[in-house]
Order: C-alpha cells, then sequence, then structure tokens
C-alpha cells in the first residue's frame, strides 16, 4: 500500500475530514493532494499527518499497517523456534515470507534478520557452502551501526569459515570485531557477549584454553546487562565446555544447568541437544566415560528428531570415540563411518579429519595396522586442510607411534617433522 491510499485509508478510520487532519498547520487541499498523489510530503509534513492518524512515521511513509515491525519481529522469533524444532521448511517458507514483507515495507534490518536466519536453516541442514555465502551477502550489506546484527552476522561468516577449513580468517573476523565493539563509545553488552562466545568456541577448537578462558573472564561480568537469553545461554554452554578437569565439574553443571534452563525457557530444542552434547565432551575429557557415553546418546536422539544433520554427526563422533575407548570396537568403528559420510556430504572438513582419525584408532586397536595407517594419513592430511594445526601434531605423533611399532624408523622420523613444523605454527 501506497502513501496516498495508506494517508486515506487511516484519516477513514479514525473518522476525519480531510481539513480536520489538515488543521492547523496545512491546508485541506493539500491533504487532498497526497491522497490523490500529486504532492509527496516532505519530513515536517509527513511528522504533522503520522502525529495526527496516530501512526509512526516511517510507517506512514512505507504505508504500513500499525504493529507491522512487531508482527514481523515476533515472526522471525517463530521460525527461528521452529527450525530448533526440526521444521526447517516450515521456517524456511516463513522467513521467506517474512523478508518479502519487510522489503516491501522498507524495514532493511528486519529483511536482513530474515536472510540470517535463512542461512541458519542451510547450516542446520549441513548445507555450509550455502549458509556460508547467505551470511558473507548479509555481513556485506549490514552497516556496523547496527550493532547487534552485525555482530550475529559476523559470528555466523565465522563459524562458517571455521567449518569449511578457514579458522586463522573466523579467528581474525571475531578478533577485529571484539576489538571494535570494545572501542564503541556507546558498549553494547548483548553484541560483545555474542562475538566473545564464538570466539571462545574458535580457540578452544584450535586448543587455546588460555586464550578462551581469558575471553570469558572478560566477558561474564556483561551477562547482567545482555537482554538476549539465547546469547547468554550460548555462553554458557561454550563456556562450559572449556573446563577440562575433574575438579571443575561442578561448574560445568552450573554453566549448563543455567543454558538448559533459558533454553527450555525460550521454547528451544536442538540447542538442548547441545547442551547434553556439551556435557559428554567435558565428561570424556574427564574421564568419566559411562557418564559421557550417555549424555552423547541423548545428544544424539535430540539431534537426530530435529535434523541438525552436521550437529548429529559431530555427536556421533564423540560417542564413537568413547566407545573406543571402552572397548567397544565394533560399534565405534560404525558410528565413525557414519559420521564420515554425512561430513564429506555437508563439506564439514574437521568433521571429515576427525572421523578418518578415529577410524585409524580402531583399526589399530584390532590389529589392521595397514587400514590404520591408510586412515592416519588422511586424518594428517584434512586436520592441516582445515589449518588445525594442533590436531595436526596429536595424529603425526599417532602416526609416528604406528610407524615406529612396525619398525619403519626413518618413515616415523619424516611424520614427527611434520609435526613439528605444524607445531611452530601454534605459537
Amino acid at each position: 500500500m501506497g502513501l496516498a491510499s495508506e494517508v486515506r485509508r487511516l484519516r477513514l478510520a479514525r473518522g476525519l475530514t480531510q481539513r480536520e487532519l489538515a488543521e492547523p498547520a496545512y491546508t485541506r487541499a493539500f491533504v487532498a493532494a497526497i491522497e490523490s498523489g500529486a504532492r509527496v510530503p516532505s519530513d515536517e509534513a509527513l511528522a504533522h499527518l503520522a502525529g495526527r492518524l496516530g501512526t509512526g512515521v516511517d510507517d506512514l511513509r512505507h504505508g504500513r499497517p500499525p504493529g507491522t515491525e512487531a508482527a514481523l519481529r515476533s515472526r522471525l522469533v517463530e521460525a527461528r523456534l521452529a527450525l530448533s524444532h526440526g521444521r526447517a521448511g516450515e521456517s524456511a517458507a516463513e522467513l521467506e515470507a517474512v523478508l518479502e514483507q519487510a522489503r516491501a515495507y522498507g524495514l532493511t534490518e528486519i529483511a536482513a534478520w530474515a536472510r540470517l536466519r535463512l542461512g541458519e536453516v542451510h547450516t542446520h541442514l549441513g548445507e555450509v557452502d550455502r549458509a556460508l555465502r547467505v551470511y558473507e551477502d548479509v555481513l556485506a550489506d549490514v552497516l556496523p551501526e547496527s550493532v547487534r546484527l552485525h555482530a550475529a552476522a559476523v559470528a555466523r561468516v565465522a563459524y562458517s569459515r571455521f567449518t569449511v577449513g578457514d579458522p586463522q580468517r573466523a579467528m581474525a573476523l571475531l578478533e577485529t570485531e571484539l576489538r571494535a565493539l570494545r572501542a564503541r563509545p556507546e558498549p553494547d553488552a548483548d553484541a560483545e557477549l555474542r562475538i566473545a562466545s564464538a570466539l571462545m568456541y574458535v580457540y578452544n577448537e584450535l586448543d587455546w584454553n588460555d586464550r578462551a578462558r581469558r575471553v570469558e573472564q572478560e566477558a561474564a561480568p556483561l551477562i547482567p546487562r545482555v537482554s538476549d537469553q539465547e546469547w547468554i545461554a550460548q555462553f554458557c554452554s561454550t563456556a562450559a565446555q572449556l573446563r577440562r578437569i575433574e575438579s571443575e565439574l561442578d561448574d560445568v553443571d552450573r554453566l549448563l544447568t543455567d543454558a538448559v534452563h533459558r533454553y527450555s525457557e525460550l521454547g528451544m530444542q536442538r540447542e538442548i541437544g547441545m547442551c547434553h552434547w556439551a556435557r559428554g565432551y567435558v565428561l570424556r575429557r574427564a574421564a568419566r566415560l559411562p557418564e559421557a557415553a550417555a549424555e552423547f546418546r541423548s545428544a544424539r536422539a535430540i539431534l537426530h528428531e530435529v535434523g541438525a544433520i552436521q550437529d548429529e554427526a559431530g555427536a556421533t563422533l564423540e560417542l564413537a570415540e568413547v566407545l573406543r575407548r571402552q572397548g567397544a570396537l565394533d560399534e565405534a568403528h560404525l558410528l565413525a563411518a557414519e559420521a564420515q559420510r554425512t561430513s564429506e556430504h555437508t563439506g564439514h572438513r574437521e568433521g571429515m579429519a576427525e572421523a578418518a582419525r578415529l577410524l585409524g584408532l580402531v583399526s589399530g586397536q584390532r590389529g589392521r595396522h595397514a587400514e590404520a595407517e591408510h586412515h592416519l594419513v588422511i586424518a594428517a592430511d584434512r586436520y592441516e586442510g582445515a589449518g588445525l594445526m594442533a590436531e595436526l601434531v596429536t595424529t603425526c605423533g599417532l602416526l609416528a607411534d604406528l610407524l615406529l611399532g612396525t619398525g619403519r624408523e626413518a618413515e616415523a622420523r619424516q611424520v614427527l617433522r611434520r609435526g613439528l613444523r605444524g607445531a611452530e605454527t601454534l605459537w
């Protein structure tokens, strides 16, 4: 609906004549010219008309029905919840509809949020490359002045960049954004917490636990000033995964209980599955294997139910590693092979590497040394290609041990040199 017809519609709805709408600042003829489309009001005149008609200036300018912006924001939330519960098609259709209406009504920020959420649908379905293209397009269009939207777009681009094997660029994006946010004359706690969570995740995946813990300590005081409950829950879940020893398990439970409570209040499901994964992640590193296995099985069940393909593959790999350590080699092999197929399908570089390494370890425990070597070589290549040098170092150590065990000392030394070259990039 255009400005002319919207002015007339609202005037009639409020029982005003053209003269009553115009006075005292303007004439009846002026309003008649606007309603016919013959004149475009100035900003001052538009403000007068909007005030008399009981609507916002921008709503009137773009012909928006009253409450359009609030209604579209509410629909964004509903689409987000639909995705969290696995209704990806429904979520995408609603987001497309919101995007179309937001563009028609000149609501550029809501349109950008709808596009970002459509990228999240692709991420949920394991369509990593498509998601990255969407996120980068949104980021290119969003001004830094739209602080929270800009931070959300940066976080999504960084996660996708990390997933496709570009951790250095992901880290640089997040570090730059965090510095910019902290330099703002008017800080935004929500945006800063969102970027801090994303940076903690990348540091943790790169095995830079000290850096991740430092970011957590700097960001935690922001929480009382953050309004986005999902972002607080995400921060708590990420922070929990930074704990690695038995004495920190109470802290892990506190953080994850907080996260699950917030996600439950929001009505989110996939994210609760990720909290089970996070608890299992910590328990595995604390050598609490039966408990870790139970958490990973819960995570797998939830993530499978909601169709979070790559997340399910990640939980599957974690479960397979626990089972390998417990000696359940047949199930561990089946699960690792399943996760490998999913990661290859989605292009998740870290998942492909981890699956190959796990298959190599299982083969080694079975005494199948040639098969183990084959998988470990692939894993080393994939970790290096993904820029995950700490994992490359670990994998080279495993491969060298295998080669030494079969009397191939020269080849083992060569593999260890490769690992040392990788280690040099970590500092």
